[in-house]
């Protein structure tokens, strides 16, 4: 795998958030980040014409989180102007909750880094094209979930990225480690890995770093100065690829099906 797209792969990743709610802490924890993964495939699932309305009950049959942590999380995102609390037309009585351009694009930064590295390492351009619309963006995160629901998770393999991302932030800062190792090896200047830094960057506690840093260690996936070992490179950079790998074919077939509509137009 080439080492640059990964490492732009990962300052993607670290980018300041430059928003002063702490929407990185909220969304940057796999059970969280899920459910909002999962309100997203829900609503363009059913504007696609193939699944149920997008409510509240549909979310919490699909979300890792519980019922009731469920409502509250959709609650938070709906203070948070994250998502819409829409009538269904025709029907009142119901509510389908869509997901606003910011939920979507904060969910996508993932793929869309993902698929960047993809496009410098193949000679693609799916990035640019998915990117270009929130509306494309979610139908990718759609059919990913589609893909997820019926085969599991592509993070499932990796124990490592497993566990960071039950972390609040822990991937992030994960990514940080990684990009910081990526820049020595290109000799530019790393980010800081201060317990400081990490916390100001990812907008949390800097007890919540010392937890992520403490399980790398204890496994053996950090040296004392904070390198990771050549077992975590050696997960992280498979994780990469299988993650481009997957948003990747997903991106062709959008791609593919925009083609033959424009072409029926």
């Amino acid at each position: 795998m080439e080492m640059s797209a990964v490492a732009d792969y990962c300052e993607a990743i670290i980018a300041v958030s430059p928003s002063r709610w702490p929407v990185r802490k909220l969304l940057n924890q796999f059970d969280r980040y899920f459910a909002a993964y999962m309100l997203i495939h829900n609503y363009y699932g059913w504007r696609a014409g193939a699944a149920p309305l997008p409510t509240l009950s549909r979310l919490k049959a699909v979300a890792s989180l519980s019922p009731r942590h469920t409502t509250h999380f959709a609650g938070v995102l709906k203070t948070a102007g994250f998502v819409l609390a829409e009538p269904v037309p025709g029907d009142r009585r119901q509510t389908l909750l869509r997901p606003a351009p910011l939920l979507v694009q904060e969910i996508g930064r993932s793929i869309l880094a993902f698929l960047a590295a993809h496009d410098r390492i193949h000679g693609t351009d799916f990035a640019p094209r998915v990117g270009a619309s929130p509306d494309w963006t979610g139908m990718l995160i759609h059919r990913s979930a589609c893909k997820v629901l019926a085969a599991g998770a592509v993070i499932s393999p990796f124990p490592t990225i497993v566990a960071m991302a039950g972390f609040d932030s822990g991937y992030p800062v994960l990514t940080a480690i990684m990009a910081a190792h990526y820049a020595l090896e290109e000799g530019r200047e790393p980010v800081p890995l201060t317990l400081e830094s990490l916390a100001e960057r990812f907008q949390v506690s800097k007890s919540h770093v010392g937890n992520v840093l403490s399980y790398l260690s204890a496994h053996a996936m950090l040296t004392p100065t904070r390198t990771p070992t050549p077992a975590l490179i050696e997960e992280f950079e498979r994780w990469c690829e299988a993650e481009m790998a997957h948003y990747a074919g997903l991106a062709g077939e959008i791609d593919e099906t925009a083609t033959v509509a424009e072409a029926r137009a």
